[in-house]
């Protein structure tokens, strides 16, 4: 007779395969061996696809990114104990997102929780509110009872975590070590989430501010109806909306000029906030409509409080279309785009010429995921429209953790080149996730880091003001003085460090005729003149406005 564990662990694969997951990441553990073991089993039988890594926050955000990249369920096993905890970053990230992931937990049983047995803490409800559903499967309960309860029919918008306890022994005897799934045993099926269908006349002096769309149809649909409508595009990077025919290229930069255009609503789309003058304008609009996407985290979308209105879907909208209401607002982005051009044209490297030297290079079929802080936010106020090139973030939380192996997740879902672009200290957090094994293949995945050896985005808050600066560099700037292209070169990776944007594009260049994983690491100069010429952008385009 098979035991116990091996039974439990194989019914729970076929579960998470029938709940429609191809991808599972293990991270290494003894008491999570019955399900680890089931699990490469699955993929030699090419059931599902297995991914190794050695520590758990890396596995909980490599699991992050193939879910975005797939946008399918994907499964993240870990073994008992603080092995759990390591997960609640990518978890909530995950949560606030709406990103599916199979959290599996391995547990020791319940009658040894409390009694200081080894690697054993209370897991049960570890995410808390983090999840849309979670199960503690004791020893004796009904397997099929506890996998039918978690993945009741539901609209998947967010992890599911099982925690499951085993005994000894771990391992299948002599007797069943041979397995392979089977499939279609159990019917997991998603419930469509309800659209209204209401149509509206709105004002012919609108904007659409796109923010963080995990799914491309949808932005699509935003894009569409602001041209229907003759309405400019404000997009953030992962917003996918830089193709939109009506997408102005710094919108960010036009909204912070005080005698900037007023519109008479705007209409947001996923998440936004990352610039403050799209804050204000969202908050003083005379009406605010925001769309809560289907694809999108549970929470919200209002963060000023503002929204009049808050629909489930891209409403069914009309207008007395102005063509000059667009046709000045593309003007005025056209007189940013000339100041943002001849500011970034010296040679010198700096954060956002970086970042421009990134966006134009990438390939129309190639893919970016940009880290939050300041990389996120140079794209969003300097980078032009333009053609293809999917993009990604983490905007749920907006952490700078995992971001490393959220990119080696959406980079391992394509063939074509995908770009991180992240901030030193940014790298310095998840540096683990370059510790990719040996026998999995490297995805063909290049590391842009804009190194100004610390925290540049706390130059642009409050707390960069000259009254705190007694304390500002040891508590907020947090100088490194690492060698970040060494750091990656002990991985095993091919490094190099630039100081000039021609020796960024043509290590870009390099990147591209050789395949796999990379690490560019760009020396931007002092933090403190990156921050004078941002300010000198903006009163540059500030003084050209108020003067034509």
């Amino acid at each position: 007779m098979m035991n116990t564990s091996t039974a439990r662990a194989r019914a729970i694969v076929e579960w998470v395969i029938d709940a429609g997951a191809t991808h599972v990441v293990v991270a290494p553990g003894s008491r999570s061996a019955p399900l680890s073991w089931a699990f490469a089993q699955a993929d030699e039988a090419q059931a599902i696809e297995l991914h190794v890594r050695i520590d758990e926050r890396d596995a909980g955000f490599y699991a992050l990114g193939i879910a975005k990249a797939t946008g399918q369920p994907v499964a993240v096993l870990v073994t008992s104990g603080s092995a759990v905890a390591n997960l609640l970053p990518a978890v909530v990230e995950a949560w606030q997102s709406g990103i599916p992931l199979v959290v599996l937990t391995a547990d020791r049983p319940a009658a040894v929780r409390g009694l200081g047995a080894a690697q054993t803490i209370n897991q049960v409800g570890i995410f808390s509110s983090f999840t849309q559903g979670s199960v503690d499967l004791g020893i004796d309960d009904d397997i099929n009872d506890a996998m039918a309860h978690i993945f009741e029919p539901t609209t998947f918008r967010g992890p599911l975590h099982l925690n499951v306890q085993f005994d000894l022994p771990l391992m299948p005897d002599s007797a069943h070590v041979e397995w392979e799934p089977l499939k279609g045993l159990h019917e997991v099926s998603a419930r469509e989430s309800r659209a209204d269908s209401e149509t509206f006349e709105v004002p012919a002096h609108g904007l659409m501010i796109v923010g963080d769309v995990a799914n491309l149809s949808e932005a699509q649909a935003a894009s569409a109806l602001a041209d229907t409508l003759g309405w400019p595009v404000i997009w953030e990077p992962s917003a996918n909306a830089h193709t939109a025919p009506t997408a102005l290229a710094h919108g960010p930069l036009l909204l912070a000029d005080p005698h900037a255009l007023q519109a008479d609503m705007i209409i947001t789309v996923g998440t936004v906030g990352l610039s403050r003058s799209v804050m204000r304008s969202i908050k003083v609009v005379p009406e605010h409509i925001a769309v809560h996407l289907n694809s999108a985290g549970p929470d919200i979308p209002d963060p000023v409080r503002s929204a009049s209105r808050i629909l489930n879907h891209i409403p069914l909208a009309t207008a007395q279309v102005d063509p000059e209401w667009l046709h000045e607002w593309r003007r005025r982005d056209s007189v940013a785009q000339n100041i943002v051009q001849q500011t970034l044209s010296p040679n010198t490297l700096t954060g956002p010429s970086a970042a421009l030297i990134l966006w134009d290079h990438a390939g129309e079929n190639d893919q970016l995921f940009v880290a939050a802080s300041w990389p996120v936010r140079h794209l969003e106020a300097y980078a032009p429209v333009r053609e293809g090139l999917r993009v990604f973030g983490n905007r749920g939380a907006n952490g700078i953790d995992g971001l490393i192996s959220s990119a080696l997740g959406v980079a391992s879902n394509s063939d074509s080149r995908t770009y991180l672009l992240i901030g030193d200290v940014a790298f310095l957090h998840d540096v683990g996730g370059l510790n990719v094994p040996d026998d999995q293949v490297h995805p063909n995945l290049t590391i842009v880091v804009l190194d100004n050896d610390g925290g540049g985005i706390f130059s642009q808050l409050e707390q960069g003001a000259p009254a705190y600066a007694r304390h500002y560099e040891r508590i907020f700037g947090t100088p490194h003085g690492r060698d970040l292209w060494v750091i990656a070169e002990s991985f095993g990776i091919p490094a190099r460090r630039v100081t000039t944007k021609s020796e960024l594009a043509s290590g870009l260049m390099h990147t591209d005729a050789v395949s796999g994983l990379h690490v560019i690491v760009c020396t931007t100069g002092a933090r403190e003149h990156e921050m004078e010429l941002i300010e000198s952008i903006q009163s540059r385009i500030n003084e050209s406005l108020d003067t034509n």
